[in-house]
Protein backbone atom coordinates (compact mmCIF):
# COMPACT_ATOMS: atom_id res chain seq x y z
CA UNK A 1 0.00 0.00 0.00
CA UNK A 2 1.69 3.42 -0.78
CA UNK A 3 2.04 5.92 2.02
CA UNK A 4 -0.86 9.00 2.42
CA UNK A 5 -0.78 11.42 -0.15
CA UNK A 6 0.57 14.00 2.21
CA UNK A 7 4.05 11.56 2.73
CA UNK A 8 4.19 11.81 -0.84
CA UNK A 9 7.58 14.13 -1.78
CA UNK A 10 9.13 14.23 -4.53
CA UNK A 11 12.63 13.50 -2.86
CA UNK A 12 11.21 9.68 -1.56
CA UNK A 13 9.52 9.32 -4.88
CA UNK A 14 13.22 10.34 -6.70
CA UNK A 15 14.45 7.47 -4.20
CA UNK A 16 12.15 5.27 -4.93
CA UNK A 17 12.79 5.12 -8.83
CA UNK A 18 16.36 5.18 -8.16
CA UNK A 19 16.79 2.06 -5.74
CA UNK A 20 15.04 0.45 -8.93
CA UNK A 21 16.86 2.42 -11.98
CA UNK A 22 19.96 3.65 -10.54
CA UNK A 23 20.69 7.24 -9.67
CA UNK A 24 20.16 10.13 -11.55
CA UNK A 25 23.76 11.44 -12.82
CA UNK A 26 22.56 15.29 -11.69
CA UNK A 27 19.46 17.16 -11.71
CA UNK A 28 16.55 15.15 -11.92
CA UNK A 29 14.28 16.35 -15.33
CA UNK A 30 11.12 17.54 -15.09
CA UNK A 31 10.91 17.45 -11.40
CA UNK A 32 9.07 20.85 -10.90
CA UNK A 33 6.19 19.19 -13.31
CA UNK A 34 5.99 16.20 -10.84
CA UNK A 35 5.92 18.59 -7.52
CA UNK A 36 3.29 21.09 -8.96
CA UNK A 37 1.35 17.84 -9.62
CA UNK A 38 1.33 16.72 -6.36
CA UNK A 39 0.78 20.39 -4.53
CA UNK A 40 -2.48 20.62 -7.00
CA UNK A 41 -3.56 17.00 -5.80
CA UNK A 42 -3.19 17.62 -2.32
CA UNK A 43 -5.00 21.07 -2.66
CA UNK A 44 -7.78 20.09 -4.41
CA UNK A 45 -8.11 16.41 -6.10
CA UNK A 46 -9.91 14.30 -2.65
CA UNK A 47 -7.89 11.30 -3.45
CA UNK A 48 -9.01 7.96 -1.75
CA UNK A 49 -6.65 5.26 -0.90
CA UNK A 50 -7.20 3.76 -4.36
CA UNK A 51 -5.96 7.19 -6.23
CA UNK A 52 -2.84 7.47 -4.23
CA UNK A 53 -1.57 4.44 -4.61
CA UNK A 54 -2.37 5.04 -8.47
CA UNK A 55 -0.36 8.42 -8.04
CA UNK A 56 2.76 6.82 -6.40
CA UNK A 57 2.93 4.01 -8.88
CA UNK A 58 2.67 6.27 -11.61
CA UNK A 59 4.99 8.80 -10.55
CA UNK A 60 7.55 6.32 -9.64
CA UNK A 61 7.44 4.61 -13.13
CA UNK A 62 7.52 7.73 -15.18
CA UNK A 63 10.76 8.86 -13.12
CA UNK A 64 12.32 5.29 -13.54
CA UNK A 65 11.22 5.26 -17.75
CA UNK A 66 13.45 9.13 -17.17
CA UNK A 67 16.02 7.32 -15.75
CA UNK A 68 16.21 4.48 -17.92
CA UNK A 69 16.43 6.91 -21.23
CA UNK A 70 19.55 8.89 -19.61
CA UNK A 71 21.18 5.47 -19.65
CA UNK A 72 19.92 4.40 -23.21
CA UNK A 73 21.34 7.51 -24.74
CA UNK A 74 24.50 7.19 -22.59
CA UNK A 75 25.03 3.94 -24.45
CA UNK A 76 23.86 5.52 -27.78
CA UNK A 77 24.86 9.10 -28.38
CA UNK A 78 23.60 8.89 -31.51
CA UNK A 79 20.24 8.39 -30.68
CA UNK A 80 20.03 12.59 -30.58
CA UNK A 81 20.60 12.72 -34.67
CA UNK A 82 18.09 9.84 -35.08
CA UNK A 83 15.82 11.05 -38.45
CA UNK A 84 12.39 11.04 -37.34
CA UNK A 85 10.95 11.62 -40.90
CA UNK A 86 7.11 13.03 -41.92
CA UNK A 87 5.46 12.08 -39.38
CA UNK A 88 1.60 11.45 -39.02
CA UNK A 89 -0.16 13.25 -35.83
CA UNK A 90 -3.74 12.37 -35.65
CA UNK A 91 -4.88 14.89 -33.09
CA UNK A 92 -8.33 16.59 -32.16
CA UNK A 93 -10.78 17.53 -29.20
CA UNK A 94 -11.21 14.30 -26.90
CA UNK A 95 -13.97 12.11 -28.38
CA UNK A 96 -13.47 12.91 -31.91
CA UNK A 97 -12.78 9.72 -33.05
CA UNK A 98 -8.90 9.86 -32.69
CA UNK A 99 -8.72 6.48 -31.71
CA UNK A 100 -10.68 4.70 -34.30
CA UNK A 101 -8.85 6.65 -37.05
CA UNK A 102 -5.27 5.78 -35.69
CA UNK A 103 -6.27 2.08 -35.34
CA UNK A 104 -7.01 1.70 -38.89
CA UNK A 105 -4.21 4.13 -40.16
CA UNK A 106 -1.35 1.79 -38.11
CA UNK A 107 -3.00 -1.14 -40.09
CA UNK A 108 -0.72 0.00 -42.68
CA UNK A 109 3.07 -1.89 -42.95
CA UNK A 110 4.04 1.57 -43.92
CA UNK A 111 3.41 2.80 -40.98
CA UNK A 112 4.56 2.76 -37.48
CA UNK A 113 2.95 3.27 -34.26
CA UNK A 114 3.39 3.49 -30.76
CA UNK A 115 2.14 0.52 -29.14
CA UNK A 116 0.91 -0.19 -25.56
CA UNK A 117 3.71 -2.05 -24.07
CA UNK A 118 5.92 0.35 -25.52
CA UNK A 119 4.50 3.36 -23.78
CA UNK A 120 4.86 2.15 -20.10
CA UNK A 121 8.45 1.54 -20.87
CA UNK A 122 9.74 3.54 -23.88
CA UNK A 123 13.30 2.39 -24.12
CA UNK A 124 14.40 -0.49 -26.55
CA UNK A 125 14.73 -3.72 -25.07
CA UNK A 126 18.55 -4.54 -24.55
CA UNK A 127 20.55 -7.38 -23.93
CA UNK A 128 19.76 -8.44 -20.18
CA UNK A 129 16.55 -6.58 -20.12
CA UNK A 130 13.10 -7.29 -20.06
CA UNK A 131 12.35 -8.92 -23.06
CA UNK A 132 9.83 -8.15 -25.86
CA UNK A 133 7.61 -11.08 -24.62
CA UNK A 134 8.01 -9.74 -20.54
CA UNK A 135 7.57 -6.46 -21.63
CA UNK A 136 4.25 -7.26 -23.64
CA UNK A 137 2.71 -9.57 -20.64
CA UNK A 138 3.69 -6.52 -18.11
CA UNK A 139 1.53 -4.64 -20.42
CA UNK A 140 -1.53 -7.31 -20.67
CA UNK A 141 -1.29 -7.08 -16.46
CA UNK A 142 -1.23 -3.42 -16.11
CA UNK A 143 -4.47 -3.21 -18.86
CA UNK A 144 -6.67 -5.53 -17.02
CA UNK A 145 -5.15 -4.31 -13.60
CA UNK A 146 -6.76 -0.81 -14.89
CA UNK A 147 -9.75 -2.45 -16.83
CA UNK A 148 -10.85 -3.95 -13.12
CA UNK A 149 -10.02 -0.45 -11.27
CA UNK A 150 -11.90 1.59 -13.35
CA UNK A 151 -15.59 -0.32 -14.11
CA UNK A 152 -17.49 0.94 -17.78
CA UNK A 153 -13.99 2.65 -18.67
CA UNK A 154 -13.61 -0.05 -21.85
CA UNK A 155 -16.57 0.84 -23.27
CA UNK A 156 -15.45 4.38 -23.45
CA UNK A 157 -11.59 3.55 -24.41
CA UNK A 158 -10.66 0.28 -25.52
CA UNK A 159 -6.64 -0.63 -25.85
CA UNK A 160 -4.94 -3.86 -26.35
CA UNK A 161 -0.99 -4.40 -24.95
CA UNK A 162 0.14 -5.00 -28.44
CA UNK A 163 -1.83 -2.56 -30.40
CA UNK A 164 -1.23 1.47 -30.92
CA UNK A 165 -1.67 3.77 -28.23
CA UNK A 166 -1.79 7.62 -27.53
CA UNK A 167 1.99 8.77 -27.72
CA UNK A 168 0.68 11.48 -24.69
CA UNK A 169 2.07 8.57 -22.73
CA UNK A 170 5.62 9.80 -23.64
CA UNK A 171 4.27 13.20 -22.20
CA UNK A 172 3.87 11.67 -19.22
CA UNK A 173 7.17 10.43 -18.89
CA UNK A 174 7.82 14.82 -18.36
CA UNK A 175 4.51 15.22 -15.83
CA UNK A 176 3.10 17.22 -18.45
CA UNK A 177 -0.15 15.60 -19.47
CA UNK A 178 -4.05 16.05 -20.03
CA UNK A 179 -4.37 12.32 -19.03
CA UNK A 180 -2.97 13.68 -14.98
CA UNK A 181 -5.68 16.15 -15.04
CA UNK A 182 -8.35 13.83 -16.18
CA UNK A 183 -7.60 11.10 -13.57
CA UNK A 184 -6.97 13.83 -10.85
CA UNK A 185 -8.91 17.04 -9.83
CA UNK A 186 -5.48 18.97 -9.54
CA UNK A 187 -7.21 22.35 -10.34
CA UNK A 188 -3.72 24.27 -10.22
CA UNK A 189 -1.72 21.90 -12.51
CA UNK A 190 -4.79 21.71 -15.03
CA UNK A 191 -4.50 25.83 -15.01
CA UNK A 192 -0.43 25.84 -15.59
CA UNK A 193 -0.89 22.93 -18.14
CA UNK A 194 -3.46 24.70 -20.35
CA UNK A 195 -0.84 28.07 -20.68
CA UNK A 196 2.84 26.11 -20.45
CA UNK A 197 4.45 26.04 -23.77
CA UNK A 198 5.99 22.69 -22.94
CA UNK A 199 8.89 23.33 -25.57
CA UNK A 200 10.87 20.76 -23.58
CA UNK A 201 8.51 18.49 -22.83
CA UNK A 202 8.22 18.10 -26.41
CA UNK A 203 11.85 17.86 -26.93
CA UNK A 204 12.15 14.81 -24.55
CA UNK A 205 8.82 13.25 -26.53
CA UNK A 206 10.61 13.47 -29.49
CA UNK A 207 13.37 11.78 -28.08
CA UNK A 208 11.79 8.62 -26.99
CA UNK A 209 10.19 8.53 -30.42
CA UNK A 210 14.07 8.84 -31.61
CA UNK A 211 15.28 5.73 -29.12
CA UNK A 212 12.11 3.79 -30.47
CA UNK A 213 13.54 4.38 -34.18
CA UNK A 214 17.00 3.90 -33.37
CA UNK A 215 18.08 1.14 -36.05
CA UNK A 216 15.47 2.05 -38.64
CA UNK A 217 16.25 5.23 -40.41
CA UNK A 218 14.61 4.22 -43.79
CA UNK A 219 11.82 2.49 -41.90
CA UNK A 220 8.06 2.96 -41.74
CA UNK A 221 6.91 6.24 -41.16
CA UNK A 222 5.18 7.35 -37.75
CA UNK A 223 1.83 7.24 -36.99
CA UNK A 224 0.80 9.20 -33.64
CA UNK A 225 -2.00 10.07 -31.70
CA UNK A 226 -2.99 11.90 -28.75
CA UNK A 227 -5.98 14.32 -28.53
CA UNK A 228 -3.52 16.40 -26.04
CA UNK A 229 -1.68 18.22 -28.71
CA UNK A 230 -4.47 19.53 -29.80
CA UNK A 231 -3.48 22.64 -27.45
CA UNK A 232 -0.15 22.73 -27.44
CA UNK A 233 0.42 22.42 -31.34
CA UNK A 234 3.58 24.86 -31.45
CA UNK A 235 5.45 22.54 -29.44
CA UNK A 236 4.06 19.56 -31.49
CA UNK A 237 5.12 21.00 -34.96
CA UNK A 238 8.84 22.54 -33.26
CA UNK A 239 9.51 18.80 -31.99
CA UNK A 240 8.26 17.40 -35.00
CA UNK A 241 8.62 20.11 -38.15
CA UNK A 242 8.20 17.94 -40.94
CA UNK A 243 4.77 16.50 -39.58
CA UNK A 244 1.47 16.30 -41.15
CA UNK A 245 -1.13 17.03 -38.34
CA UNK A 246 -4.78 15.28 -38.91
CA UNK A 247 -7.23 16.65 -36.70
CA UNK A 248 -10.41 14.95 -36.34
CA UNK A 249 -14.28 17.33 -35.75
CA UNK A 250 -17.05 16.42 -34.11
CA UNK A 251 -19.90 18.79 -32.44
CA UNK A 252 -18.52 20.16 -29.37
CA UNK A 253 -21.69 19.44 -27.91
CA UNK A 254 -21.09 15.36 -28.19
CA UNK A 255 -17.47 15.99 -27.96
CA UNK A 256 -18.10 17.81 -24.75
CA UNK A 257 -20.57 15.91 -23.05
CA UNK A 258 -18.33 12.68 -23.87
CA UNK A 259 -15.70 13.88 -22.55
CA UNK A 260 -16.90 14.81 -19.30
CA UNK A 261 -18.12 11.35 -19.36
CA UNK A 262 -14.91 10.12 -19.53
CA UNK A 263 -13.27 12.24 -16.95
CA UNK A 264 -16.41 11.57 -14.55
CA UNK A 265 -15.88 7.68 -15.35
CA UNK A 266 -12.11 7.89 -14.59
CA UNK A 267 -12.79 10.34 -11.37
CA UNK A 268 -14.86 8.16 -9.09
CA UNK A 269 -12.08 5.21 -8.78
CA UNK A 270 -9.76 7.36 -7.88
CA UNK A 271 -11.22 10.12 -5.64
CA UNK A 272 -13.88 10.28 -2.52
CA UNK A 273 -15.66 13.35 -3.91
CA UNK A 274 -16.46 13.64 -7.56
CA UNK A 275 -19.37 16.76 -8.70
CA UNK A 276 -20.85 16.14 -12.34
CA UNK A 277 -20.97 19.81 -12.50
CA UNK A 278 -17.50 20.46 -11.41
CA UNK A 279 -16.24 17.81 -14.41
CA UNK A 280 -18.75 19.50 -16.66
CA UNK A 281 -17.21 22.91 -16.33
CA UNK A 282 -13.66 21.15 -16.35
CA UNK A 283 -14.39 19.80 -19.65
CA UNK A 284 -15.51 22.63 -21.28
CA UNK A 285 -13.08 24.98 -20.54
CA UNK A 286 -10.52 22.70 -21.38
CA UNK A 287 -11.95 21.61 -24.36
CA UNK A 288 -12.63 25.31 -25.43
CA UNK A 289 -9.10 26.64 -24.37
CA UNK A 290 -7.50 23.92 -26.18
CA UNK A 291 -9.47 24.98 -29.60
CA UNK A 292 -8.85 28.10 -28.83
CA UNK A 293 -5.26 27.88 -28.95
CA UNK A 294 -5.38 25.19 -32.00
CA UNK A 295 -7.03 27.82 -34.21
CA UNK A 296 -4.52 30.37 -33.53
CA UNK A 297 -1.57 27.94 -33.94
CA UNK A 298 -3.11 26.78 -36.93
CA UNK A 299 -3.79 30.62 -38.23
CA UNK A 300 0.10 31.28 -37.27
CA UNK A 301 1.14 28.47 -39.88
CA UNK A 302 -0.10 28.88 -43.26
CA UNK A 303 2.75 26.25 -44.30
CA UNK A 304 1.69 23.47 -42.00
CA UNK A 305 0.24 20.60 -43.66
CA UNK A 306 -3.10 19.73 -41.55
CA UNK A 307 -5.71 17.59 -42.85
CA UNK A 308 -9.65 17.46 -41.56
CA UNK A 309 -11.75 14.85 -40.70
CA UNK A 310 -15.67 14.24 -39.91
CA UNK A 311 -15.79 12.25 -37.42
CA UNK A 312 -19.61 11.92 -38.64
CA UNK A 313 -18.06 10.64 -41.86
CA UNK A 314 -15.08 8.44 -40.23
CA UNK A 315 -18.11 6.92 -38.19
CA UNK A 316 -20.48 5.92 -41.28
CA UNK A 317 -17.39 5.06 -43.71
CA UNK A 318 -14.59 4.54 -42.26
CA UNK A 319 -12.49 3.22 -44.93
CA UNK A 320 -13.55 6.29 -47.09
CA UNK A 321 -12.19 8.51 -44.45
CA UNK A 322 -9.26 7.06 -44.58
CA UNK A 323 -9.32 6.78 -48.13
CA UNK A 324 -9.44 10.48 -48.00
CA UNK A 325 -6.81 10.88 -45.57
CA UNK A 326 -4.27 9.22 -47.87
CA UNK A 327 -5.51 11.33 -51.28
CA UNK A 328 -4.61 14.47 -48.59
CA UNK A 329 -1.30 12.91 -48.02
CA UNK A 330 -0.30 12.71 -51.72
CA UNK A 331 -0.47 8.80 -51.16
CA UNK A 332 -3.19 5.92 -52.65
CA UNK A 333 -4.74 3.27 -50.28
CA UNK A 334 -3.57 -0.06 -51.73
CA UNK A 335 -5.77 -2.81 -52.71
CA UNK A 336 -4.22 -5.11 -49.78
CA UNK A 337 -3.89 -2.52 -46.72
CA UNK A 338 -7.98 -1.84 -47.69
CA UNK A 339 -8.86 -4.98 -47.02
CA UNK A 340 -6.97 -5.24 -44.00
CA UNK A 341 -9.32 -2.03 -42.79
CA UNK A 342 -12.22 -3.39 -43.85
CA UNK A 343 -11.79 -6.90 -41.71
CA UNK A 344 -10.76 -4.56 -39.22
CA UNK A 345 -14.01 -2.47 -39.14
CA UNK A 346 -15.67 -5.76 -39.17
CA UNK A 347 -14.46 -7.09 -35.81
CA UNK A 348 -14.55 -4.44 -34.37
CA UNK A 349 -17.89 -2.79 -34.57
CA UNK A 350 -18.74 0.38 -32.49
CA UNK A 351 -19.84 -0.29 -28.45
CA UNK A 352 -18.76 -3.98 -29.07
CA UNK A 353 -17.54 -3.54 -25.32
CA UNK A 354 -21.12 -1.94 -24.40
CA UNK A 355 -22.76 1.83 -24.98
CA UNK A 356 -20.95 4.96 -23.90
CA UNK A 357 -24.08 7.18 -22.84
CA UNK A 358 -23.43 10.81 -21.86
CA UNK A 359 -25.14 14.03 -22.69
CA UNK A 360 -24.74 17.86 -21.61
CA UNK A 361 -26.98 17.94 -18.89
CA UNK A 362 -25.96 15.21 -16.54
CA UNK A 363 -22.39 17.40 -16.33
CA UNK A 364 -24.78 20.44 -15.65
CA UNK A 365 -24.06 22.18 -19.07
CA UNK A 366 -26.33 23.73 -21.24
CA UNK A 367 -26.37 23.84 -25.38
CA UNK A 368 -26.31 27.19 -25.81
CA UNK A 369 -23.13 27.62 -23.14
CA UNK A 370 -21.49 25.09 -25.46
CA UNK A 371 -21.75 26.32 -28.62
CA UNK A 372 -21.25 29.73 -27.14
CA UNK A 373 -17.49 28.63 -25.44
CA UNK A 374 -16.73 27.29 -29.84
CA UNK A 375 -18.25 30.00 -31.83
CA UNK A 376 -14.86 30.63 -33.55
CA UNK A 377 -14.30 27.28 -34.14
CA UNK A 378 -18.13 26.39 -35.57
CA UNK A 379 -17.24 29.82 -37.38
CA UNK A 380 -14.47 27.84 -39.23
CA UNK A 381 -15.11 24.22 -39.17
CA UNK A 382 -19.17 24.12 -38.40
CA UNK A 383 -19.38 21.72 -41.61
CA UNK A 384 -17.19 19.46 -40.45
CA UNK A 385 -18.02 19.42 -37.34
CA UNK A 386 -21.10 18.28 -37.77
CA UNK A 387 -20.57 15.96 -40.71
Amino acid sequence: MAAPLTALDVTRLVEEAAARAGPFPGEVPFLANLERLLRSCRETATLNATGEQVLHKSAVRHLRNLRYLQDFVAAQPDVAAQPLGAPVVVTGLPRTGTTLLHNLLALDPAHRALLLWEALHPVPATVGGPSVADRQAQAQHWLDAFYRLVPGFEAIHRATATGPEECDALLQNTFASQHFEDMFDAAGYSDWLGGATLAAEYEHYALQLRALSLGAAAGPRWVLKSPGHLGHLDALLAALPHATVVVCHRHPREAVASYASLIHTLRRAYSGSVDAAAVGRQALGRAAGAMSRALDARAARPGTAFVDVSYARLVADPVGAVRAVYLALGADLDAGVEAQLRAWVAAHPQHGHGPHRYDLARFGLGPDEVDAAFARYTAAFGALAAG
